[in-house]
């Protein structure tokens, strides 16, 4: 891949990814710069593309049915003062709203001068981190909620049987239980959160492209029925798995958190230290079950815009 330079823009394509993931390597390991995420979430559209400015990375976040959110990103920390200066005034004289989105906090920490700029945290986007061995074990107290909840739900099954497997996600006929099964636990549970049901055809690309992304799944079995489903794929730094999905049947009570238990159980057994379970885009169930699943971090990322001067 021989990224463009700023103004010019690379389309990232499947075949880029080796390329890509060397280029990002010193980075933390935030989902949204992953390349699995970048495929599965940012190029739904088919429009993901990158650029390099000052040997830093500036991708382009665009969504036409998210355009609050969407824009240019700089990631990397080498002159990042100068390279924030440059996009906004790009922005400005190309029309576009003049700021920069889903920065993350790791490239804001090397700005030295914050006079004229308006940096907002982007709670919506934070990713949740949290530690595999301490949801493995549920011994410290603070994951007491947790725990009850695990014994409860194992107590509801105590007479069925209860598998944890992987799934071939290479043949048609398992991409196609995963995606009627989680097209039935949604009917008995209507949800307006995803309106465009960007979703559903997230997980579609993310099943179909999993070999050359790098996805990894597991799944929960209950009487040989399908009714959870982890998509997951490890960091660059094989510290993480970061979440691209954790499908569940909420009929079954407390199937979430005994899921969760399972894939950190899974984690320390590879020497995997951390979950990045991804963002909660503002969606209070959401933010409510990660929270309760009580977070050791956050990777934050920020909005950076130019404050404008108003007479008053």
């Amino acid at each position: 891949m021989m990224i463009a330079s700023f103004p010019n823009f690379t389309p990232l394509t499947l075949d880029d990814r080796e390329e890509y993931e060397r280029f990002v390597q010193s980075y933390p390991p935030f989902s949204d710069i992953s390349f699995a995420t970048l495929h599965i979430w940012w190029n739904l559209e088919g429009k993901l593309e990158v650029c390099e400015l000052n040997g830093n990375l500036i991708i382009s976040y665009y969504q036409s049915f998210d355009e609050l959110n969407s824009g240019l990103s700089l990631v990397g920390q080498n002159r990042v003062d100068e390279s924030v200066k440059i996009l906004l005034e790009h922005q400005k004289k190309v029309g576009y709203p003049v700021r920069l989105v889903h920065v993350p906090q790791f490239v804001v920490d090397k700005l030295e001068f914050r006079d004229g700029l308006d940096i907002e945290e982007e709670l919506d986007y934070n990713e949740y981190i949290l530690d595999s061995q301490a949801l493995a074990s549920l011994e410290n107290p603070i994951h007491g909620r947790t725990r009850r909840k695990v014994k409860r739900f194992l107590r509801e099954v105590e007479n069925r049987k209860v598998e944890i497997k992987e799934l071939d996600t290479s043949t048609p006929e398992a991409r196609d239980q995963i995606l009627k099964s989680i097209l039935s636990w949604e009917t008995n549970r209507s949800s307006d959160n995803d309106p465009h049901q960007t979703e559903h055809h997230a997980i579609k690309k993310t099943l179909s492209q999993s070999p050359q992304l790098g996805i990894k799944n597991l799944g929960l079995y209950i009487d040989e029925n399908l009714c959870a489903v982890f998509l997951y794929h490890t960091s660059h730094d094989k510290q993480y798995y970061i979440m691209n999905h954790l499908k569940v049947d909420y009929s079954i009570p407390f199937i979430f958190d005994y899921m969760t238990h399972t894939i950190a159980d899974r984690a320390v057994r590879e020497n995997i230290n951390f979950l990045n379970m991804e963002m909660d885009l503002g969606i209070e169930n959401l933010r409510r079950h990660k929270l309760g699943l009580r977070p050791v971090d956050f990777f934050r990322k920020y909005t950076i815009s130019q404050i404008v001067n108003k007479l008053l």
